[in-house]
């Protein structure tokens, strides 16, 4: 069983995360959701796991493939 926030061919998401950054330089996760779309007309805002969007955020900057703009 994959253990990932997402599957390996998941759509792309629309993460909202709100994080706090600590004065010794720590990021620290407040509140994370996911927009969902099931289609043009219906989509969902629903809450996500902390730990498994900071750990998939992790993966994603030791691998190279986070991205911030």
């Amino acid at each position: 069983m994959n253990n990932s926030l997402f599957a390996d061919n998941a759509r792309p998401k629309t993460v909202y995360v709100q994080m706090t950054r600590q004065t010794n330089g720590t990021y620290t996760v407040e509140k994370a959701r996911v927009l969902d779309k099931a289609n043009q007309y219906s989509r969902s805002i629903r809450r996500v796991n902390k730990r498994q969007l900071t750990q998939e955020l992790k993966n994603a900057a030791y691998s190279g493939k986070l991205e911030v703009s």
